[in-house]
C-alpha cells in the first residue's frame, strides 16, 4: 500500500469512524436531534404555502426560525404537503446520501485523472466520510442542506480544474447563495481570473435572488436580510472572548480570548489579517497542479476561519482535502498536512468533551484533573482549527520544499532549504 492510500483511508476511516459514533450519540442519548433542523424547514414550507410570513414560523418547543433566502423554501414546498416532517426529513436524508455519492464520483474520477488510483475500498471509505464523518454526521442528523451544498462545491471545483468555467460558476453560487459564507472561493476565481465563471455565478444568484422577490415580495426579502442574514455575523457571542463551549471553528475565537475587551468588530479584521499573507503566499507564482490544489486549499480553509462558522462547516473543506491527501508530494509538507487531517476530524468542543469524560469510567477527580487540562486548550480552539491551521501550515511547507517560495539570499543560495 502506497503512502498516499494509507494516508486517505486513514483519513476517511477515521473521520468516518467517529461520525457513526457521534451518530450513536445521538440515537441513545438526544434522539431530539434527529430532524432538528428539517423541522424549521417543514414549518417555514407549510407557512409559505399559506401565504404566511414564514420566517417568523417556527416548530413547537424549539425557537429556531427560518435563515436562508426566500427562493430556497420553494425546495420545501412538497414537504408541506404532508402533516408531518417526517417523510420530508426521510426524502432529505435520501438527497443527502445521494449528494454524498455525486461528490465521491466527482473527486474519485478527477483524482484518477491526476494519474492516481483510487480503489473500491478506498470509494467507499471516502463515501462513508463525506457522508457521515464527524463533519457531516450533524448536518444528517439535522437533516441540514450541507451534503447538496458540499455536492455543488466538488462540482464547481472540479468543473473549475476541467476549465467547464459557465458550470463552476452557477454550481459554486448556489452554497454561496444559501450559506453565503462559502461566496468567498470567489477569491480564487479572481485570482485565476475566471470571467466566465464568475458572470456564471452572478448572474445564478441574482436569478434566484428575483426568483425570490416574484415569489415572494420585496418586504420577504427585507425580513430575511434584516432578521436572517445581518445575526449570522454573531459579534455578541464573541464579546468577552468566545466561551470553550461553544462550538464554533475561526480565528475570531484565539483573537477574542486574548483581547476580550476589544470591539468584537476588529476580530474579524484580526482574523482577515491573518490569514491573508498565507492566501498571498499559496497564490504566489501558482505554475503546476498542485500549485492550484494547495491554493484552492488554501481559499476554503480561510473561508471557514475568518467567519464565525460552525464546526460542522469544515466539512466545506472536503474537496481539496481530498484530493491532497493523493496528489501532495511526500515531504514535510505532507505530514505535516496529513497530521492536521487527522486531527480536524476530532469535532469537538469542551462541551461535548466534557460530557465524553464524565460518562467514561473515571473517578470523579480524575475526569475533572483531564478537564482541567484540556480547558486552556479548548478556550484557544478546537481541534477542528488546530488540525485547519495544521493543514495550511503543510501546504506552506510544500510551498517552500517545491521552491516556491524560496528567496536567493546575497551568496545565490535560498533562504528556505529544502529537500531536493
Amino acid at each position: 500500500m502506497t503512502h498516499r492510500k494509507r494516508d486517505a483511508l486513514a483519513v476517511f476511516g477515521t473521520g468516518a469512524l467517529l461520525g457513526l459514533i457521534a451518530l450513536a450519540n445521538y440515537a441513545v442519548n438526544r434522539p431530539g436531534t434527529f430532524g432538528l433542523n428539517y423541522r424549521v424547514y417543514h414549518v417555514a414550507a407549510e407557512a409559505a404555502l399559506a401565504g404566511e410570513h414564514f420566517y417568523a414560523a417556527t416548530p413547537p418547543n424549539s425557537g429556531f426560525h427560518y435563515l436562508y433566502p426566500p427562493a430556497t423554501v420553494l425546495a420545501f414546498l412538497p414537504s408541506a404537503l404532508f402533516e408531518s416532517w417526517v417523510p420530508g426529513f426521510v426524502a432529505m436524508t435520501l438527497v443527502s446520501g445521494l449528494a454524498s455519492a455525486v461528490a465521491t464520483r466527482f473527486l474519485a474520477g478527477y483524482v484518477e485523472s491526476l494519474g492516481y488510483s483510487v480503489g473500491r475500498a478506498e470509494r467507499a471509505l471516502l463515501f462513508a466520510f463525506l457522508l457521515a464523518s464527524a463533519h457531516s454526521a450533524p448536518s444528517l442528523a439535522y437533516g441540514q442542506v450541507n451534503h447538496v451544498l458540499v455536492a455543488a462545491l466538488v462540482a464547481g471545483v472540479v468543473w473549475l480544474a476541467r476549465d467547464r468555467e459557465a458550470r463552476a460558476g452557477a454550481a459554486l453560487a448556489l452554497p454561496a447563495f444559501v450559506k453565503v459564507f462559502p461566496g468567498l472561493v470567489g477569491l480564487w476565481l479572481l485570482r485565476r481570473r475566471a470571467w466566465r465563471a464568475i458572470g456564471a455565478a452572478v448572474g445564478t444568484a441574482a436569478g434566484l435572488t428575483a426568483l425570490g422577490l416574484l415569489a415572494f415580495g420585496v418586504d420577504t426579502t427585507r425580513t430575511y436580510v434584516v432578521d436572517a442574514l445581518i445575526p449570522r455575523r454573531e459579534t455578541a457571542a464573541f464579546v468577552g472572548g468566545l466561551p470553550a463551549d461553544r462550538s464554533f471553528v475561526t480565528l475570531r475565537r484565539p483573537l477574542s480570548v486574548l483581547f476580550p475587551t476589544v470591539d468584537p468588530t476588529w476580530y474579524a479584521v484580526g482574523a482577515a489579517a491573518l490569514l491573508a499573507p498565507v492566501l498571498a503566499a499559496l497564490y504566489w507564482r501558482v505554475e503546476t497542479t498542485t500549485d492550484r490544489h494547495v491554493a484552492v486549499h488554501g481559499t476554503l480553509v480561510a473561508m471557514v476561519l475568518a467567519v464565525p462558522s460552525l464546526l460542522l462547516y469544515y466539512a466545506y473543506t472536503a474537496v481539496s482535502l481530498v484530493v491532497l491527501l493523493y496528489d501532495l508530494p511526500a515531504g514535510r509538507g505532507r505530514r505535516v498536512f496529513v497530521a492536521g487531517a487527522l486531527v480536524a476530524n476530532l469535532s469537538m468542543s469542551f462541551r461535548t468533551l466534557r460530557e465524553a469524560v464524565r460518562t467514561a469510567p473515571l473517578d470523579p477527580g480524575t475526569a475533572q484533573t483531564i478537564l482541567d487540562a484540556l480547558l486552556p486548550i479548548f478556550r484557544f480552539g478546537t481541534p477542528v482549527l488546530y488540525g485547519s491551521l495544521l493543514t495550511l501550515a503543510g501546504c506552506l511547507i510544500y510551498r517552500v520544499e517545491s521552491g516556491a517560495l524560496s528567496v536567493p539570499d546575497s551568496f545565490g543560495a535560498s533562504v528556505f532549504e529544502h529537500d531536493s
